[in-house]
């Protein structure tokens, strides 16, 4: 996933603000996590487009298991884009209208290797982990919360494209599903009640 440092501009002065017409910005206390939650919100509607294509091309390479793999984590990049959406109105925000860009997709193996880079992982397990402090400065608990989920559902992401890179010839055959929490966007393996509130599974297979 693309560095979330990239994304995040704050402008100081309405004439820019202006000038960038699509751009949403908020005044008062809630400024510097609104724009973080601006920041992961475009991030993850162009990760579920990558992964979809991601997964397309490993259904036309045979890798069943991985095709299924990027279609669940394309699931959980939707839902944790929604929850920063709604964070976003909550505190007074404007979503912005992202559209998503064209991904670029390599074969199976790199695309595996590209989403479990640890170098840009680490880098954004930092990003999140500060967005998390500031929103929880700023008195903004439920920001915070929906920040950590994606600082957690982030890293178990990884965790599994890594996995998915280093067995790739076991990603063959036929598939079996994965669970994502609908509370979290967690992705897992197996139904791990204890890391979804409420057990809210959904599978994809």
């Amino acid at each position: 996933m693309m560095n979330l440092r990239s994304f995040i501009w704050i402008s100081s002065t309405v004439v820019t603000a202006a000038a960038m017409g699509s751009a949403c910005f908020a005044d008062g206390p809630a400024l510097v996590t609104i724009d973080r939650l601006q920041a992961a919100h475009r991030a993850e509607t162009n990760a579920e487009q990558r992964y979809l294509a991601f997964a397309a091309k490993a259904d036309d390479e045979g890798y069943k298991q991985a095709a299924n793999l990027f279609r669940a984590v394309a699931r959980a990049e939707q839902i944790m884009y929604t929850y920063h959406f709604d964070a976003i109105k909550d505190l007074g925000g404007i979503p912005e209208d992202v559209v998503a860009e064209q991904p670029t997709v390599a074969s199976t193996k790199e695309n595996l290797e590209k989403a479990s880079n640890k170098t840009a992982a680490d880098q954004l397990d930092a990003d999140f982990t500060g967005y998390v402090k500031t929103a929880r400065a700023e008195g903004n608990r439920q920001a915070a919360k929906v920040l950590e989920y994606a600082r957690t559902v982030e890293a178990q992401n990884v965790r599994l494209f890594a996995a998915a890179a280093k067995n790739l010839e076991q990603m063959r055959g036929t598939p079996k599903g994965y669970f994502i929490c609908g509370a979290s966007g967690l992705v897992s393996t197996t139904l791990d009640n204890a890391s979804c509130s409420g057990s809210d599974w959904e599978k994809v297979k």
